[in-house]
């Protein structure tokens, strides 16, 4: 008898340990999940660097010649999608391009530089260095 109670409290003990590892490794599953469907989500919903191409229209430049913007107009098919446009900024100095205009039920881009850090696209002003438009976002 004395055999018997002293292993039921270590056969408790080990089952809760047991116990505890399943419930860590599923919530690390779970955890794990989640942040992969988040990030799925937001690079192919939200993010901005992962716009559609589209084909280019038309091209303006800073006064300075520091920036130009490239605008595309997307059509992502079928006949329930409107065209958008797609403004894409190109520091000419580093070379380096970011997407600062996403607009939706567009066709056509009305830009108009309102200084070397300052362009208007379709009436939404934009600081170039930090500024972005995205519909989605409204």
């Amino acid at each position: 008898m004395s055999n018997k109670n002293w292993k039921d409290p270590e056969l408790r003990e080990f089952k809760k340990i047991i116990h505890r590892k399943i419930l860590f490794i599923v919530l690390a599953i779970l955890l794990t999940v989640a942040v992969l469907i988040s990030y799925i989500v937001y690079t192919h919903f939200y993010s901005m660097g992962h716009l559609p191409e589209g084909k280019w229209i038309q091209s303006s430049t800073s006064p300075n010649q520091q920036y130009k913007l490239n605008i595309y107009l997307v059509n992502k098919g079928g006949a329930t999608v409107a065209y958008s446009i797609r403004g894409e900024l190109l520091n000419v100095s580093s070379n380096k391009r970011k997407n600062i205009y996403w607009g939706y039920r567009e066709q056509a881009a009305n830009i108009i530089w309102k200084d070397n850090k300052h362009v208007s696209i379709n009436n939404r002003v934009l600081d170039v260095r930090s500024d972005t438009y995205d519909w989605r976002r409204e």
